[in-house]
């Protein structure tokens, strides 16, 4: 089975509200595998022309690494020496203000404070000079998304040209990203969603004969129509693979140029945890959008859905059958947003 995806950031209830209810929890993916065959920039039947070019802004910045001790019920909290040591570092007050040098996950020790329950610890230097492992949720940073500073023990990689299939992550993207329309007062706006994703929905159905109106109805669900990427382009949450025997290294598949490192929330033991994840980078939209329609025919467990080609409803029911999600309405979600009238994502099947 492969490993669990999740939506790539946390979004507001009025978020999401303004698209349809979201899942409780996201695609069983992890992503493709790097010997996925590699797709044509234009499948058959399509052509570059079809594809409205998209307004982008230039690659995204790190947070600022500032943060602020914040305790509910405590003067102060414990740093440890590293965040699976019961070894004491020093500690901080409440209300102590410092630098974030760099955020890692633990491997068991999960706590819960003021901004949830995670497995995120940061590095900081302490008063008595010593550095040490604080809790992420005891400390007020200026993005619970975004990674404000590298990961601990791999710093950034330089930017490359093309795509050499596998390497570090980066706490920030670094190709341009795709500005994704959005109403006037900000909220998801799915229809100018689907009017700019609709080419690269039906050149994936080309390629790969997923219904366009499954992909489209996913990218919505999934991506707040396109507001939640993962800071890289990413609408459907593919992540990128550890490299077996090489820590810190990953694979991201011919099609995506990268991969970012996002907080993200997890299911482990029937609570949601808060943790880093590693997402794959795509330069384009189109990107993403393949390789979404890759990893369905890629993975066996999904073979039955290609009998409903034809049959957006019922693909839908196949892939949420099969384990693409484990929110029990999740298929019924997707086909409430296939059949709003505003939308009419059938149409892009016909």
């Amino acid at each position: 089975m492969p490993p669990r995806r999740t939506a790539p950031a946390l979004a507001s209830a009025a978020l999401l509200a303004a698209v349809v209810a979201p899942a409780a929890a996201h695609a069983a993916s992890g992503g493709l595998s790097s010997e996925a065959t590699p797709t044509p920039a234009n499948p058959p039947g399509t052509s570059a022309a079809a594809s409205p070019a998209a307004a982008t802004r230039a690659a995204s910045t790190r947070p600022t690494s500032r943060a602020t001790i914040v305790l509910a019920s405590s003067s102060k909290v414990t740093a440890r020496t590293s965040p699976n040591s019961s070894k004491r570092a020093g500690t901080m007050r409440n209300g102590e203000v410092t630098r974030v040098r760099c955020q890692v996950n633990s491997t068991e020790a999960v706590t819960s404070g003021r901004y949830g329950t995670s497995k995120v610890w940061n590095r900081v230097k302490l008063s008595n000079g010593r550095m040490g492992y604080v809790p992420d949720v005891y400390m007020n940073t200026s993005s619970k998304n975004s990674l404000v500073a590298p990961y601990c023990g791999f710093p950034d990689p330089k930017p490359v040209s093309g795509n050499p299939g596998q390497g570090r992550c980066s706490s920030v993207a670094s190709v341009d990203l795709v500005q994704v329309p959005t109403k006037p007062n900000g909220d998801p706006d799915p229809v100018a969603f689907t009017q700019l994703a609709a080419p690269f929905a039906k050149q994936s159905k080309a390629a790969t004969k997923v219904p366009a109106a499954v992909t489209l109805a996913q990218g919505i669900l999934e991506s707040a129509s396109g507001t939640l990427a993962a800071g890289a382009n990413n609408y459907f949450g593919i992540k990128a693979q550890a490299v077996a025997g090489s820590p810190g290294t990953f694979s991201w598949g011919q099609n995506a140029v990268g991969c970012v490192h996002k907080q993200t929330n997890e299911s482990e033991g029937g609570r949601t945890v808060r943790q880093i994840a590693s997402f794959r980078m795509y330069t384009d939209m189109r990107g993403s959008f393949v390789d979404h329609g890759l990893f369905l025919v890629q993975n066996s467990r999904y073979a039955p859905a290609f009998k409903y080609t034809d049959d957006p409803e019922q693909f839908a029911k196949a892939i949420h059958k099969a384990g693409y999600a484990t929110d029990p309405s999740y298929s019924s979600s997707l086909i409430k947003l296939m059949n709003r009238p505003e939308l009419d994502l059938k149409q892009y099947d016909e």
